[in-house]
């Protein structure tokens, strides 16, 4: 779940359940369409955030829609760090 958007325009996120995605992790929202790559996983072991360099920065009224969404690995799209 999206919890931030920093002044830089990466996408801050909580890791649900059991599924912590690798840095290099392409990820969707559930429509699919935001679409960035993890680039950095931090925090507590059993429930990490996660640090996302989205393709582009979100304008103000994405980043409003994106607080809250679930962020999900994009198939078949996974990458390297």
């Amino acid at each position: 779940m999206v919890t931030a958007i920093t002044p830089t325009g990466h996408v801050t996120a909580r890791a649900a359940g059991k599924w912590v995605p690798d840095e290099g992790t392409n990820v969707v929202d559930a429509s699919g369409r935001f679409a960035g790559r993890v680039v950095r996983v931090f925090g507590p072991v059993t429930r990490p955030y996660v640090s996302i360099r989205p393709r582009r920065p979100p304008r103000e009224a994405e980043a409003a829609l994106l607080l809250g969404a679930s962020i999900h690995e994009a198939e078949g799209m996974h990458g390297t760090a």
